[in-house]
């Protein structure tokens, strides 16, 4: 099990310093396809800790863990206790210019969620190594302290 953390500022740069964090740590594990999946849900992610967070909620942590299998899952924590994700179960409408964040999460991953946290809520997804493969919860066996992480073969 490998995972990795990293907390990013609350500024529009952190956006896309965390797309490249998530493309570093699971670029040698999962296939291209995959990878991009990911990266376009942490974008989607982290946009919505900036966008649906107050300033005084500070920024936001991203977590990957990879399994032994290739499976990742995502986490996005903020501090915010006051804000919900909203759900992904209804397509926005056409004219909509907001509102799709979480509707391509839900398209992008085999499975997501969110869940409130002792410091705010906790926004996840999680992918299968390869389309059509079994997803495993590659979190499950990872404590709080973040274990080593090496990109191997």
């Amino acid at each position: 099990m490998n995972s990795l953390e990293r907390t990013f500022e609350r500024t529009p740069q952190s956006v896309g310093q965390a797309r490249k964090f998530v493309t570093f740590a699971v670029g040698c594990h999962v296939d291209i396809g995959r990878s991009d999946d990911i990266c376009s849900c942490v974008s989607e992610m982290a946009s919505n800790a900036l966008l649906h967070t107050s300033e005084s909620a500070g920024g936001f942590t991203v977590r990957v863990c990879v399994d032994q299998h290739g499976c990742v899952r995502l986490e996005v924590h903020d501090h915010d206790r006051d804000t919900v994700a909203l759900s992904a179960r209804r397509s926005p409408s056409d004219d909509a210019t907001g509102g799709r964040g979480m509707f391509i999460v839900e398209n992008l991953s085999d499975d997501w969620g969110v869940e409130k946290s002792p410091t705010g809520k906790l926004v996840w997804s999680q992918f299968s190594a390869t389309a059509g493969e079994e997803t495993h919860n590659a979190c499950d066996a990872v404590t709080s302290e973040t274990a080593e992480y090496q990109c191997v073969g």
